[in-house]
């Protein structure tokens, strides 16, 4: 186990203030809320884990990493304080994620282990970390309007380009930022200037250097209550050294959606990547890379159980020549990598990947919902890697990473509780059985329980809970 990095007297003062402070609101009794939620959640894995794919447990490297049949229980805690007032609101809030029975632990998620460069990013645990700290100015421009600065969450679509990637268990990206958001009705144009947090159990981030600095623009034009346009751009600089390269690239897109218009529905969204790589070793490669999501399908409202149908192709592109004075890579913005996008098993991210799919949603009854997938993955560029996991294949011939199969049931038994059950298998294709990284299919099974609540301290206050992760 690595040491402690962070400096944990700055961790107690904090959650010393964080206190002080709760408890002067609560006495004001103005507007205050304590509210949170808990998500306890057991997980069986076979035939892989986060680091590596097969029952050998072999990484891109070669390395054993872990045991490839876990079983974990994992804990997030989210608790803290709303404060709503005329003019301005404010929220702080502290989390919590551990996970045990893990094979695996935050020292396989450092980077640039022993340089002035290393940084940690471990997907399953955070000791106690500031999850917001922010405080909202409405009314600036217009009455709908408001500015938000500090320590904040940021999601705007379906979070693929910019979303926290809440569905692990530490979350993926909090911002510490300056956001504007400008409202007219349904309308809207966000932009922002941040920094992003990195996942480190042993730091309190307020006292360590970020991960990555960028601006947001994201906007919304509403056609109708259930669909519109949303133009997006991100710049995205890397505050640290990966592997002697740097990442300052920049995206332009746009998404449309429609929900439901007489039953269709469809969603789209188009990506180009540009800018380059500081390259410590020699010229700075530039970066020239795209990627789209194409979504449609049919909502059968007369029917029983009300079944939605869905075909589609999401696809990122990778790079032919990997090595040469152009990388063709796509890599994600800001966005959620994990859970809904690309299948239950998180075994793919949003670059070189081709995911065609099709999949089945029903309602069975109020609160309860049932969700069938099928994903066919392959490499968009055999000559590059499986991004997830980072194996490549000299003269690689097969692109075919395999197919898989999602089941997903979702159940809320009361407003402020949810049951989700799901279970993901892999049906390995040949990139991965004939070039020696496994011979295996793996699965994931996963049960989860979620309670949100909020217990008002003002009786004005609102009295339903709120979700305070998305």
């Amino acid at each position: 186990m690595r040491p402690p990095r962070g400096p944990l007297p700055a961790r107690a003062l904090l959650l010393l203030a964080a206190l002080l402070f709760g408890l002067r609101c609560a006495a004001a009794r103005a507007g205050v809320t304590l509210d949170g939620e808990i998500r306890e959640r057991f997980e069986a894995w076979n035939g892989l884990n986060k680091k590596a794919y097969g029952d050998a447990a072999v990484d891109s490297a070669g390395t054993v990493r872990g045991e490839p049949d876990d079983r974990l229980l994992l804990q997030r805690v989210v608790a803290g304080l709303t404060g709503e007032g005329r003019r301005i609101d404010w929220r702080l809030h502290l989390y919590d994620a551990r996970v045990w029975g893990w094979s695996l632990d935050q020292d396989d998620f450092v980077k640039n282990r022993g340089t002035s460069d290393e940084v940690v990013m471990d997907p399953y645990e955070e000791y106690l970390e500031l999850y917001d700290a922010q405080v909202t100015i409405k009314g600036i421009g217009t009455r709908q309007s408001r500015l938000v600065l500090g320590r904040q969450v940021i999601w705007y679509g379906d979070r693929r380009v910019f979303g926290p990637g809440s569905w692990g268990n530490a979350i993926g990206w909090l911002w510490d930022a300056a956001r504007y958001s400008l409202r007219r009705g349904r309308d809207f144009a966000d932009v922002w200037y941040g920094q992003t947090k990195t996942k480190d159990p042993e730091s309190l981030s307020l006292a360590a250097r970020h991960a990555y600095q960028g601006v947001g623009l994201y906007a919304r034009h509403a056609w109708s209550a259930t669909g519109g346009v949303e133009p997006f751009f991100a710049w995205k600089k890397a505050r640290f050294f990966d592997r002697d390269r740097r990442e300052d690239t920049r995206f332009f897109g746009c998404r449309l959606y429609e929900d439901d218009w007489r039953g269709l529905w469809f969603d789209l969204t188009w990506i180009r990547e540009t800018g380059r790589f500081e390259d410590r070793r020699g010229p700075d490669p530039d970066v020239s890379a795209y990627a789209y999501v194409a979504k449609a399908g049919w909502t059968f409202r007369d029917l029983p159980w009300r079944p939605r149908l869905g075909l589609g192709r999401v696809y990122a592109s990778g790079d032919p020549r990997p090595g040469d004075d152009r990388v063709r890579t796509f890599s994600s913005p800001f966005g959620s990598t994990d859970g809904r996008h690309y299948g239950r098993l998180d075994v793919m991210s949003w670059g070189n990947m081709v995911d065609d799919q099709a999949s089945l949603d029903l309602a069975p009854r109020p609160g309860l919902s049932v969700h069938l997938a099928l994903h066919r993955f392959s490499l968009a560029e055999k000559a590059d890697k499986w991004t997830y996991y980072g194996y490549r294949v000299p003269g690689n011939r097969h692109a075919h990473i395999g197919d898989e199969f999602d089941a997903v049931i979702q159940w809320r038994p009361a407003r402020d509780w949810d049951v989700q059950v799901f279970y993901a298998v892999l049906r390995a294709g040949d990139f991965i059985t004939e070039n020696g990284i496994a011979r295996n299919d793996a699965g994931r099974l996963v049960c989860q329980v979620t309670w949100r609540f909020a217990a008002p301290l003002d009786t004005a206050a609102p009295q339903s809970s709120k979700e305070v992760s998305p």
